[in-house]
């Protein structure tokens, strides 16, 4: 009997060695990943300007409306501020998708369900996100190089945001990365191949996490707004949203689970309560989290207004987000702010330009 505890307790470790070992020399692998060059290739070949077939949010938010291989049209969230690509695990077999689900993991130990994009956009006329640089995806250890959906576990998480959002597919940072977009909310439109350049006038340079190589590593624009005269770094977000708590319902007077919206550092939030009384406050308007509208701000030159903020701990900047953006940001604009403009923005030349609409881009 000793024997057989002897050889059990060998066995345990060494099946642990394995195990620890394998899991280090992934995570290695991984963290390499991001300052490797080889491999990064975008999947997409801009051509001329494309419409985008699009659902606006009351205009503030927009769905993509993407077509599947399989003859369906799947309701995508544009989510510019968002993670990795994924799909709603609960749209699978609405989407006839099931079948074509694979098993990886994420950072070399953590288990997850992923769709190729090839299998689920047709082929070559429609845009694909961009292979990303981290959460690294692996498969039998081998690195998984083309672009993919994950599909994330049914938690309470993914249960809540269910029970307030309506979407088939979820397309974060990575979808509009190595792309040039038109985003024209006041006439609710969405174009891709609409590029940028210095010479063009009112642009504002975006700023972007990149390797030593200058390449970018993530998607998260930095780019800035003046509110009362002071010029504050945010996050470029379209997928902003406010969760209406029963009180933000009634303050602004909608039967609407969510709202687009803006978010700001509560060190900025707290200042502008204390200067400017005021300004309208709405308390636990956001779930749990107060939001204030400043009357007018300036976005890329233009002045807008008025504009909702809900407030988030500072330190979700400055120890979360800074880990893919270039730089500390103080909150992130979104589509309370945004639903003002039609905005350019091109990710191969970083920049971005705002403009007050008047004429949809398939007039001009």
């Amino acid at each position: 009997m000793k024997k057989f505890f002897k050889y059990l307790a060998i066995t345990l470790v060494v099946l642990l060695l394995l195990v620890g070992g394998s899991f280090l020399i992934t995570r290695q692998l991984d963290n390499t990943v991001a300052e490797n060059p080889s491999d990064y290739v975008s999947k997409w070949d801009a051509g001329k300007p494309m419409l985008v077939p699009s659902q606006f949010i009351e205009g503030e938010r927009f769905y993509i409306k993407v077509p599947t291989q399989t003859g369906d049209t799947a309701l995508a969230y544009g989510d510019s501020g968002g993670g990795m690509c994924m799909v709603n695990p609960l749209a699978l077999d609405k989407l006839k998708l099931s079948d074509k689900t694979k098993l990886g993991l994420v950072k070399g130990v953590v288990p997850m369900k992923y769709l190729l994009a090839k299998d689920v956009l047709p082929a070559g006329l429609f845009p694909i996100q961009t292979p990303t640089r981290y959460n690294v995806m692996r498969r039998f250890f081998a690195r998984v190089t083309e672009p993919l959906f994950l599909v994330p576990p049914v938690d309470d998480e993914l249960k809540f945001i269910n029970s307030v959002m309506n979407y088939d597919l979820f397309l974060g940072q990575n979808y509009f990365m190595d792309k040039a977009w038109t985003i024209d909310y006041p006439n609710r439109q969405i174009w891709v191949n609409t590029p940028l350049s210095t010479a063009d006038s009112n642009v504002q340079p975006l700023g972007f996490k990149k390797n030593e190589h200058g390449e970018k590593i993530f998607g998260h624009p930095s780019m800035y707004i003046v509110v009362d005269g002071e010029t504050i770094p945010v996050l470029f977000d379209t997928g902003a949203t406010l969760v209406l708590s029963e009180n933000g319902k009634k303050f602004f007077g909608t039967g609407e689970k969510t709202k687009g919206g803006s978010f700001i550092a509560a060190s900025l939030f707290d200042k502008w309560r204390k200067q400017h009384p005021e300004w309208k406050y709405y308390p636990k308007a956001d779930h749990i989290q107060d939001v204030i509208e400043v009357p007018t701000l300036t976005i890329g030159g233009q002045e807008v207004g008025p504009v909702l903020f809900a407030k988030r701990p500072d330190e979700n900047w400055s120890q979360g987000m800074i880990h893919s953006m270039d730089k500390v940001v103080k909150g992130a604009i979104g589509g309370s702010g945004l639903k003002y403009l039609k905005v350019v923005i091109d990710y191969n030349a970083e920049l971005v330009k705002f403009e007050k609409s008047a004429t949809p881009l398939a007039e001009i």
